[in-house]
Parts: structure tokens; C-alpha cells; sequence
């Protein structure tokens, strides 16, 4: 995990792995768990689709005197697939954090239930589907969009921000976003977990003057 490309590298109190637990495994830009749904008889869960899409301002590169970024948008919609689950599903919570150089805030930790499966709690925009079926069935919801600088005290608008960029500079900070998934159902359960990384940039623009005007001459 890297932090700001001028020099802001610092350790991080609270790493992924002690987040997110020991159950599952971390892959970079990858679907963890298992190479291919069915693949296997023993219970198994996948996640797919768009773990955030990022907004910073009106572009992932803040145009700013100062320095700063005064938020970072996450707007995401999960898919989660599962098969081999002898009673069906119960419930899937959907947990999404995001790192950076001070360490990980929680930003969304929601969980659907077949019960309720049209329920949208706190931040659950909307759950598009939920096929609680015991072979095979998935999961498709969206959730508000939130600000990650405000879930936290370790990806804040401070943190993203560099006061000290000189005009014609940019900063930026790599983000890391851990997706997980817990799939229960029964006496059966299985997790599954996601990473990619976003770059959030801040750009000083160089400083620029201009000047104009009109003059009048007379004789006299």
C-alpha cells in the first residue's frame, strides 16, 4: 500500500488482514475463493461487478490551490454467486473498507437476509435480486453513495491533501478497496474476499496572469 507520491508514506494501524479476519483469501484485482463456481461439492461463494466507482470532485484529479480534497464518493454495486449450499442461503453481509497509508476505515457493512430480501437497510440503495437457491443462486445489491473520508479516522480529507503542492504540482495517494462477502445458509457458510486499489490526485495548477486594456492618445 503506497501513500502519497511525494513522500507521505507512513504504517498503517490497522492492516487488511486483521480487518477482514483470517477466513478467505486476497488477491489483487481478482475474484478470491475458488477458480470456478461449481468446481467443487463443498460450499463456495464468488464476487463479482463494480466494487466502487470513484469520485473525486468531478474527475478522479482534484484541480485545487490549496491542495485539497474535500471528498472521495463511493458508489458501489456488488454481485455475489454461490453454489453447493444444502439448505439455501440465509443471509450474505457485504463488508467494503478502505485503506490507506494511516490504515482502513469501514465504509459499508450491510447484511441481506431471505427473509427480508427486499429490505433495504441503512446504506442498501436497492437489492436488484436475491436467488436463495441451494445448487447454485446469487445476490446483486447497490448502496448509497457514501463519502469515504467521513467513515473514519484513517481515509480523511486531511490525509488526501497536500498543502504543500507547489503551482503546476499533483499528489497523489494509492487506495486500497477490500471487498468481502460472508455467505451463510444453514450449517454451511463460505467468505470471499476482493481487493483493487484506486490513485486519488490532487493538481496545483501553475500559476497565470494576463492584462489588457486601452489606451487613448492626444495632440494637442
Amino acid at each position: 500500500m503506497t501513500g502519497h507520491t511525494r513522500g507521505r508514506e507512513g504504517s498503517m494501524g490497522t492492516s487488511r488482514r486483521s480487518l477482514l479476519g483470517t477466513a478467505g483469501a486476497i488477491v489483487v484485482g481478482g475474484i478470491a475463493g475458488l477458480g470456478a463456481l461449481g468446481a467443487s461439492s463443498e460450499p463456495a461463494a464468488a464476487v463479482d461487478g463494480d466494487p466502487a466507482a470513484f469520485e473525486a470532485g468531478d474527475s478522479p484529479t482534484v484541480t485545487s490551490n490549496d491542495g485539497r480534497v474535500e471528498s472521495v464518493y463511493l458508489s458501489p454495486r456488488v454481485e455475489v454467486s454461490w453454489t453447493d449450499f444444502g439448505d439455501g442461503v440465509d443471509a450474505v453481509t457485504v463488508t467494503l473498507a478502505v485503506g490507506g497509508p494511516a490504515g482502513v476505515d469501514e465504509v459499508y457493512r450491510e447484511t441481506v437476509t431471505a427473509e427480508a430480501a427486499d429490505s433495504t437497510p441503512d446504506d442498501i440503495a436497492s437489492v436488484e435480486r436475491f436467488d436463495a437457491g441451494s445448487v447454485a443462486g446469487d445476490l446483486a445489491v447497490a448502496f448509497e453513495r457514501a463519502d469515504a473520508t467521513e467513515r473514519g479516522d484513517a481515509v480523511t480529507s486531511d490525509r488526501l491533501s497536500d498543502p504543500t503542492l507547489a503551482g503546476g504540482e499533483t499528489s497523489s495517494t494509492t487506495l486500497d478497496l477490500v471487498l468481502r462477502a460472508d455467505v451463510v445458509g444453514g450449517r454451511d457458510e463460505a467468505t470471499v474476499v476482493r481487493t483493487t486499489t484506486v490513485d486519488v490526485s490532487v493538481e496545483n495548477p501553475p500559476g497565470d496572469a494576463g492584462a489588457g486594456g486601452t489606451v487613448d492618445v492626444d495632440t494637442a
